[in-house]
């Protein structure tokens, strides 16, 4: 069952181009970020199982800058106004799905583990 997928920000946010010139772009469109299997109709998608984390956070006066960095080493910049908190709504959001997804890995293998237990109690039962 897919549930809807919550979006975590929206507003001005700005991309910088991967062209020669690396110029900023807006995004008029919201960047939907949102665990795998889950996608949106328009804006840029990025699932969270791709991201590996969000880097190189710099403020000026009118911008904060951070880098999203994805597990294939691809580095994405943007830039956003000052107060808007982009970054921080994404890192926090990174970080509730990463240990979302360690605890079902961990109930998982724990799972496996008893079940192999159980098979093995019955082999040793077995005439």
């Amino acid at each position: 069952m897919k549930m809807q997928a919550e979006v975590i920000r929206e507003g001005e946010l700005e991309k910088r181009s991967d062209s020669l010139f690396q110029l900023w772009k807006k995004k008029l469109d919201s960047l939907s970020l949102f665990p795998d299997g889950h996608k949106r109709a328009k804006g840029k998608e990025l699932g969270f199982g791709s991201i590996l984390k969000v880097d190189c956070v710099e403020r000026t006066g009118k911008y904060i800058y951070f880098t999203i960095v994805t597990k294939d080493r691809k580095e994405i910049d943007f830039r956003c106004p000052d107060q808007s908190c982009w970054n921080a709504s994404i890192t926090m959001a990174l970080i509730d799905f990463q240990n979302k997804r360690a605890i079902q890995d961990f109930k998982s293998r724990q799972e496996m583990e008893q079940a192999a237990g159980t098979q093995e109690r019955r082999l040793a039962r077995a005439p």
